[in-house]
């Protein structure tokens, strides 16, 4: 692949990540690449409109973007399965819902819904990426894949260092006990203050993600209420689309 097109990726994923547009100078220090060829590159992505210009001269993520990336959700045929479960659930609890899936070592969070006037929302922007070991659904993305696949998924420290083999022991302890449970949890591991609780949600094929829910520790309705309201969601969205569930 051309260096160009791999630089043209790399900025678009920069732009992505960014909650505000970012300014030349951040691009090229972030991505080490000289003035000119980043100017030349966003240029030509503004032109196709895969970026925006903002003032004062800024750049972010542009329209064409997001149909492409919403392309991919359309392929995936989960989000309009999923999404509404999601809406039932808020509805139904009046928290935030989510739709995530794995990917690499991170959560992808790619659907949403918001309670009126309310909900928790740093946690699951849509688009965002946290670690699938610290969050609800990452962890219930994970449970229920082959232990030596779901290695692959967590940051772990690297072969040969002494403390790997302890690592390891640890995050299959907890994924265990996530499968024994049917449902995971994340205890302000992600965001400080914040519950989640996800299940997840199964196609022909195995895993395809998790449905999960945020809310201000110590608010909403009782845990086992919701805990029972996100199990029966994940189920629901399973058996829509062909899977077999918690095994």
């Amino acid at each position: 692949m051309g260096t160009s097109v791999v630089r043209a990726m790399r900025i678009l994923e920069l732009l992505a990540q960014s909650e505000k547009p970012l300014p030349l100078a951040r691009v090229t220090e972030a991505l080490q690449i000289p003035k000119s060829t980043a100017h030349s590159i966003l240029a030509s992505l503004v032109q196709e409109g895969f970026v925006q210009v903002h003032e004062p001269a800024s750049y972010a993520i542009g329209l064409k973007a997001f149909e492409v990336g919403a392309a991919h959700l359309r392929a995936t045929g989960t989000v309009g399965v999923v999404a509404p479960e999601l809406a039932r659930l808020t509805r139904t609890l009046n928290i935030t819902s989510h739709w995530a899936v794995l990917e690499g070592h991170d959560a992808v969070y790619l659907c949403k819904e918001d309670p009126p006037g309310r909900g928790v929302q740093l946690a699951s922007s849509i688009g965002a990426r946290l670690p699938a070991r610290v969050t609800a659904v990452g962890k219930s993305c994970l449970a229920w894949l082959e232990p030596e696949v779901a290695a692959t998924h967590v940051d772990l420290p690297p072969q040969g260092d002494p403390t790997r083999d302890a690592a390891l022991t640890q995050v299959n302890a907890e994924l265990e006990h996530v499968r024994a449970n049917g449902f995971s949890t994340d205890n302000g591991e992600a965001a400080v203050g914040i519950t989640c609780v996800a299940a997840p949600v199964f196609d022909m094929s195995g895993p395809r993600g998790a449905i999960g829910v945020s809310f201000l520790r110590g608010t909403g309705a009782p845990f086992d209420t919701i805990v029972a309201e996100v199990k029966e969601s994940a189920s629901r969205a399973t058996s829509l689309l062909g899977g077999r569930g918690t095994r």
